[in-house]
């Protein structure tokens, strides 16, 4: 009885000429419609009970529902599904929990700026319930674009199991992880200081917050000394901050203030006497030496202040005005007037030294352009030193292994640093935290609302990283029925940005929950792969608002999915930084694109592209024209269909060829094998466009002619066999293409569709090391006849007569064994095979290889005279090319005027000049030598 897997729904190609079904060039956009309904149709991305393999699970990182696909998402989620497909076709129970995230601060700032603009009401107008009926209809209309776009990326995850972060299941064990942790003391509510976003209203993670680079000052006050005629002068980039002061900190070893350590100082404008006191933190080359300490304003200051015991003044309150401590004078204004009025105040007290320019860093709120407030407030925390070494613990032993290892130190450093998390944001969308508060001041966490009279719920939610903490379990069916043979999965394949946020807290949350049948804490994952971070061309951050953001579902609509994949799989390298090329930015040129995103911060770039648009990214063009390659080549096997309609399926490696591109494909096969399972997708990409392109398409196809027109079944089926498995491996990274491919091949097929066919697992006796490296004398003997032929300047076309000589007798076995596949693939008329021995032909041109030595006659091919001439002609024109280039380089003015560029590309041409110019000189050589003899 056969299996859904392999019934055969969509039979295959048995007509007599296969080829005349495919076009004669490959559109992707057809297909892909296709084959995404075809598999979805059949289910065929659901853990299956036939597979005999292992269970292999990933749950993706759940993207925002506010979001849309950007180059990190396309890359992220295109080794997610190459991982799934190859996993698939090894035949292991695969499964891949796809789901999105309710991104509380940026669907709440998208909803009430919707309402604004529609009903002009405001968020407090509206009301909490009323907002969160039309917070939910804007997520079924709005939040989930990213996931049709992730369909369109070809990706086959199991989406009848598409999880979200508000469903009623994953909020039930969202609010059973706070009810446990407070029950147990992990979770409390404390007054410390916080990422304030203005803009938004709320706490913000680290991650909502944007360091933008300001060009500011760095102003240096004077604090007079108390019962002293001294000063000691401070340096700030926040002056207004100033009136919150209550300490001046120096370094202990800084002999410049050691005696004023212990001393007051007289805080300006408010007459405040605060200490000065001796932290290591201070920076003695910073400034003057000396710093304000601001504990209610500044995350280090903070940290100084718990040191010293030192009073927190809050003199900036939530919404981003002074707070009435600042004083009278200061109270009710902005942060920016309360700067001028500041400044203006002690220049008129003959207190400040002096204003400096300064570029510095600045915290943004990335959903609402607000610059973020440190603030102290009363928040909900989770303690996290004592489970925090449990998870460094975890990844020293390396039961959660990082790629590349570097990263498990990133992890490490943050671990052993870390400070309680804060949970409670101020939003309404989002899991509300159960706490509820009794009229006598009594608190009480319930999962169930509490009905009895004056009880009210806690007004805030929870952060969306404590609820996307819970994200490898949760989907799983805890706190239900965890499915155990799906945990833990087998990789989180994430950007190193969510490291510390994301990935630590979820190693924490997991093993605090889980345990295995032996009950012991479970890990949520064995592998972290951190992919590398796509840049644009010059290595800037891509950004859509700034114009250097790239938009993955126009390079599918540009060069289709298969393309976009493959060269995005590219990308995957070692490295954590990789550049995506735009040839429009290019063309702006690096120092404009510099500087007017630092200057326009927020404009887009005036990008123009008039060419076709596909020549606009490189690295997509030619994964685009590897794709045709394959379609095309595809064409020519398909297209050696025998007369009776059925295609050899046994054969046998007759001659060197066969045996090589045999073997080349049983070493292709390791490596591409190899390079998955250590999440290598660049060196896999690369294995398989060398094979494809080079060692099948332009060296077997090209040797395979002449039989294939005499109809050598044989080789046919040997060109059947490697495009075959070709596509296998190809499926991962180009599903639509080779799916599409795979289905035309008209011999028998145990598989419904390539996705659940099996990977290949080829006979060790295909590994031949020795007819690899023959065919590779072959190659090289190739390639140099051809360079001879382009030196004489004889046409392709013309057929030559050449003289081989062996330099060992291995060799000389090859060559004589390889006579017709050399005359096929040199254009040849008659070739001349002969041991070293052998006196060399005179009047010839000639190349040395390690183990051949070719000799092209040119008696008959050419006119020596005229061809002297015209080399002599050459060379006059490329000496006045040398001189002229070599007196602009060595004048003084266009070295110092010059752009470096400039010069660069004048000296480029020199070397390409000199270059050219000993070739021909050589090439004259050879024919003076012609007519001498």
């Amino acid at each position: 009885m056969s299996t859904p897997e392999t019934q055969n729904t969509i039979p295959h190609n048995t007509n007599q000429n296969a080829a005349t079904e495919m076009a004669t060039a490959f559109d992707p956009h057809p297909v892909e419609a296709k084959w995404s309904a075809f598999w979805q149709e059949q289910n065929l991305f659901a853990p299956s009970e036939s597979r005999t393999g292992k269970n292999y699970c990933i749950t993706i990182p759940p993207p925002n529902v506010t979001g849309s696909l950007h180059l990190g998402h396309a890359l992220q989620h295109t080794i997610h599904d190459c991982l799934i497909r190859y996993h698939r076709m090894k035949g292991d129970r695969t499964l891949c929990v796809p789901g999105t995230d309710h991104a509380s601060i940026a669907t709440e700032v998208k909803v009430l700026d919707l309402i604004k603009e529609t009903e002009g009401l405001s968020r407090h107008e509206i009301g909490r319930e009323e907002f969160l009926q039309r917070a939910w209809v804007w997520k079924e209309k709005y939040g989930n674009t990213i996931i049709g776009q992730l369909k369109s990326l070809g990706c086959s995850y199991d989406w009848s199991r598409e999880r979200f972060t508000l469903d009623a299941e994953y909020s039930r064990a969202v609010l059973q992880v706070f009810k446990t942790w407070f029950d147990e003391g992990l979770i409390y509510r404390g007054l410390r200081l916080v990422n304030w976003s203005p803009g938004a209203q709320s706490t913000v993670s680290d991650l909502e917050i944007e360091h933008r680079e300001i060009n500011g000052s760095l102003w240096h006050f004077r604090y007079p000394i108390e019962n002293s005629d001294e000063f000691i002068t401070v340096a700030t980039t926040r002056p207004e901050t100033m009136l919150g002061d209550t300490a001046v900190a120096v370094n202990s070893k800084d002999a410049r203030y050691t005696h004023l350590i212990g001393r007051r100082v007289l805080l300006p404008l408010t007459n405040r006497a605060i200490p000065i006191v001796a932290d290591d933190y201070v920076d003695a080359a910073f400034g003057s030496g000396a710093v304000k300490v601001t504990p209610s304003h500044d995350p280090n200051d903070y940290e100084i202040g718990e040191r010293h015991g030192l009073e927190k003044i809050t003199v900036i309150g939530f919404d981003a005005k002074m707070a009435e401590a600042a004083g009278a004078e200061y109270s009710g204004l902005t942060r920016e007037d309360a700067r001028i009025k500041v400044v203006a105040d002690l220049q008129a007290l003959g207190l400040m030294e002096k204003i400096e320019p300064y570029a510095h860093s600045v915290g943004h709120c990335s959903r609402t352009g607000s610059v973020i407030e440190p603030l102290l407030s009363e928040q909900w925390f989770v303690y996290m030193k004592y489970w925090a070494g449990h998870v460094a613990d975890l990844i020293r032993l390396n039961r959660v292994h990082y790629i590349p290892e570097r990263f498990a130190t990133t992890s490490l450093t943050w671990l052993d640093n870390t400070r309680d998390w804060c949970i409670s944001r101020q939003l309404w969308w989002g899991h509300r935290i159960p706490i509820w508060y009794g009229p006598k001041g009594e608190v009480r966490c319930s999962l169930e609302p509490i009905t009895e009279p004056g009880w009210t719920q806690d007004e805030d939610c929870l952060d969306t990283w404590f609820s996307s903490a819970l994200w490898p379990f949760a989907v799983l069916g805890w706190p239900d029925n965890l499915q155990q043979e799906f945990y833990p999965t087998n990789v989180l394949i994430t950007g190193r940005d969510i490291l510390n946020l994301w990935v630590s807290r979820m190693i924490l949350t997991s093993f605090y929950f889980i345990k295995n049948e032996k009950g012991t804490h479970e890990i949520p994952f064995h592998d972290v792969f951190v992919h590398p971070t796509v840049q644009d061309v010059f290595g800037l951050r891509m950004s859509k608002s700034l114009g250097t953001g790239i938009d993955p579902m126009s390079l599918i609509e540009i060069y289709g999915t298969d393309a976009t994949r493959f060269g995005l799989l590219q990308l995957a390298t070692g490295s954590q930084d990789v550049r995506f090329i735009d040839n429009a930015e290019v063309n702006l040129g690096e120092s404009f694109v510099r500087n007017w995103m630092r200057e326009n911060r927020g404009k887009p770039l005036p990008l123009k592209w008039s060419e076709k648009p596909g020549d606009r990214y490189p690295q997509m063009q030619s994964s685009r024209n590897f794709a045709n390659k394959i379609w095309n080549a595809s064409r020519f096997v398909l297209n050696g269909e025998t007369g009776n309609g059925k295609r050899e399926t046994g054969f046998e490696a007759d001659d060197l060829a066969e045996k090589w591109i045999l073997s080349r494909l049983h070493s292709t096969t390791m490596e591409v094998t190899r390079a998955l399972e250590n999440y290598e997708f660049d060196a896999a990409t690369s294995t398989l466009y060398s094979f494809v392109w080079n060692d099948f398409c332009d060296w077997f196809l090209e040797v395979s002619k002449p039989k294939m027109r005499a109809g050598d079944a044989n080789t046919l089926a040997i060109l059947n066999h490697v495009l075959e498995v070709s596509l296998r491996l190809l499926h991962p990274f180009m599903p639509f293409l080779s799916e599409e491919i795979w289905a035309q091949l008209s011999k028998e097929q145990t598989a419904k569709a390539l996705c659940v066919a099996q990977w290949p697992q080829l006979p060790a006796k295909y590994s031949a090391p020795e007819a690899e490296r023959d065919f590779a004398n072959i190659q090289e003997a190739t390639r140099a006849i051809r360079n001879l032929r382009a030196e004489a300047n004889l046409h392709g076309g013309k057929k030559l007569n050449v003289v081989l000589f062996a330099l060992n007798e291995n060799t000389l076995r090859v060559l004589n064994e390889s006579i017709p596949i050399l005359t096929h693939l040199a254009n040849l008329e008659n070739l001349t095979i002969a041991d070293a021995s052998t006196l060399r032909p005179q009047n010839a041109l000639s190349a040395a290889l390690p183990e051949v030595e070719i000799f092209l006659p040119l008696e008959g091919l050419i006119d020596v005279e005229k061809e002297t001439a015209r080399i002599h002609k050459e060379i006059e024109g490329k000496e006045k090319d040398v001189a002229r280039l070599m007196a602009k380089l060595s004048n003084p003015q266009f070295a110092e005027k010059a752009p470096p560029e400039v010069i660069a590309k004048e000296e480029g041409k020199l070397a390409e000049s000199r270059s050219t110019l000993e070739k021909l000189r050589e090439r004259l050589s050879t024919l003076r030598g012609e007519t001498e003899t």
